[in-house]
C-alpha cells in the first residue's frame, strides 16, 4: 500500500470543513490530545499524520453509526478495550494495564 500523508494545508481545510475543534479532531483521529493534533497540523513542523489515524478520522466522519459499531464490536471481539465516547486519558478498566 502506498500512503503519503496529506499536506498540512489539507489537514486544516478538513478541520475547517468539519467545523471541529482541535479536541474533536484529536478524538476522531485517535490522538491523545488536541496538542497532538496541533503538532500534526503545524506547518513549521510537518510530520504527516499516520495512515491508521487518518483512516480512523475519515471513517468516523463518513460511516454511519451502525457501521462504526460493527467495527468497534469486532475490535472488542479481538480483545481490545475501546470506548469511542471516553476521553483518551480515561483510566484503564480494573485489571487492565494503562498504556
Amino acid at each position: 500500500m502506498l500512503y503519503r500523508s496529506p499536506p498540512v494545508s489539507n489537514m486544516k481545510l478538513w478541520k475547517d470543513r468539519l467545523g471541529y475543534s482541535g479536541t474533536q479532531m484529536a478524538r476522531i483521529t485517535g490522538l491523545k490530545s488536541s496538542r497532538r493534533w496541533r503538532e500534526y497540523s503545524d506547518e513549521n513542523k510537518p510530520q504527516g499524520l499516520p495512515l491508521a489515524n487518518l483512516f480512523m478520522g475519515a471513517a468516523m466522519t463518513v460511516l454511519q453509526q451502525k457501521h462504526l459499531d460493527l467495527v468497534f464490536s469486532e475490535m472488542r471481539r479481538i480483545g481490545a478495550i475501546v470506548d469511542p465516547d471516553a476521553p483518551s486519558d480515561s483510566p484503564a478498566p480494573d485489571g487492565e494495564q494503562a498504556q
